[in-house]
């Protein structure tokens, strides 16, 4: 046992100096910017929702529920906002990249279903030091702020500190969050990281067959996939044939009368296998593609352990429908597909799937009873898409701005990162 002193392998962060740093970082980010959309002939969306049945309360009727599924398209537009955004934690600061999102849903009729916007942070490469040759931390977004004789002076920091002084180096446990704003009455805030990168020209391997993660009935509504479901096979259950009054198990108070809607669905585009694992959509328009490459961004409202996201409801949500928990998986993908002339060209590709947890009701047992809304999709960029396959753009109905006359040409300001 040595009796030198060790030397830590946590070192600060590049010193922060006046009006540094000049861009914003955005890592993976970087390559949401713009506008996604389906086309004409490729794969559409589609949503599961599970929703309380009319005429029902949590006091009267225990666990009826309205099920919808539906196809859907939508503009999802990315902006990158180059100018970083200082966060000031004493001892270090974090200079965060934001990219505005905002995204618009009509179904097959063309009637708006869905309208949201928010935004995507990044937080920094949670590791330390900061590295000269690393693409995702140049330029830098966390510095060390040593304490100054001025800054001991101006904010009145004696006796307790003295010039040259420094706390702990922070190191963000997550790398990009998002936070977006429901219009149904819900604000939700994941947090996460780059899960998954591949170069090796394979596509990304969405889910197994009937995982239960990725079902849209969960265990709470008696959901049992080795007993429900035919093991490696999408074939039709036999028992979903059946009345809901022979199914085994109880008949019309069975696991199965419960949910059996569910298999049988067949409106609005939706159908059996989708209605029950909505990312075989994904995994089914993969098919037959070239990849090159891809990235994986997992993000979550909740974690097992730390400092958690959140899903804050309005009251009337909160009371009928909680939202209790968000999860998304996205997809950044590159293919190689032929253009209009035969010739091979490299274009991009966004698949993502998100699990809204619902609560409302509560099962026979008295226990909450949690239902699934799930969303899926395969985008690509705008710019890719042929004329011909280009669908007509979603505008929302919004009022007009109605403006004034001879307003002043807007000017571009940049933040100015001052001590002060």
């Amino acid at each position: 046992m040595t009796k030198g002193s060790q030397v830590s392998s946590v070192k600060p962060y590049l010193e922060w100096q006046e009006n540094q740093p000049t861009g914003a970082q955005f890592g993976i980010l970087s390559k949401l910017h713009g506008t996604w959309v389906n086309w004409q002939g490729g794969p559409r969306g589609l949503h599961t929702t599970c929703m309380p049945s009319p005429g029902t309360s949590s006091e009267t009727i225990f666990g009826v529920f309205h099920f919808k599924s539906q196809q859907y398209r939508e503009q999802l537009k990315f902006t990158c906002v180059n100018a970083p955004v200082r966060n000031r934690g004493g001892s270090n600061e974090q200079f965060n990249g934001a990219v505005k999102y905002e995204t618009a849903i009509i179904d097959n009729d063309n009637v708006l279903q869905h309208f949201e916007n928010g935004m995507y942070l990044w937080l920094g490469d949670n590791t330390m030091p900061w590295q000269a040759d690393s693409p995702e931390q140049n330029p830098p977004t966390m510095f060390k702020h040593s304490s100054s004789a001025e800054s001991v002076k101006v904010d009145a920091a004696d006796p307790v500190m003295g010039a040259g002084e420094l706390g702990p180096q922070f190191v963000p446990p997550h790398s990009i969050s998002r936070s977006g704003v429901i219009p149904h009455g819900t604000t939700i805030h994941l947090t996460g990281k780059v899960a998954h990168s591949s170069n090796e020209g394979v596509a990304p391997h969405i889910s197994d067959l009937w995982q239960q993660a990725s079902l849209s009935i969960s265990p709470t509504m008696g959901m049992n996939p080795e007993r429900d479901l035919i093991a490696g096979s999408r074939e039709k259950p036999k028992w979903t044939a059946l009345p809901r009054e022979d199914q085994e198990g109880g008949g019309l108070n069975s696991a199965r009368a419960y949910f059996q809607r569910i298999f049988n669905y067949d409106q609005f585009g939706a159908k059996y296998p989708y209605t029950v694992q909505p990312n075989l959509m994904l995994t089914d328009a993969n098919k037959d593609l070239k990849f090159k490459k891809f990235d994986l961004i997992e993000l979550d409202s909740q974690h097992d352990t730390g400092v958690q996201g959140a899903t804050v409801n309005n009251v009337m949500i909160e009371r009928y429908c909680r939202v209790a928990r968000m999860r998304h998986r996205m997809w950044l993908e590159e293919l190689e597909v032929e253009d209009e002339n035969g010739k091979l060209k490299v274009i991009e590709q966004l698949q993502y799937e998100q699990i809204v947890d619902f609560e409302f009701m509560f099962g026979s047992s008295g226990e909450t009873t949690l239902w699934p809304h799930i969303q899926v999709n395969t985008l690509r960029r705008l710019e890719d898409i042929p004329i011909d396959k280009q669908l007509t753009p979603i505008k929302l109905p919004e009022e007009a701005d109605k403006g004034a006359e001879g307003v002043p040409e807007p000017v571009v300001r940049n933040m100015k990162h001052t001590r002060e």
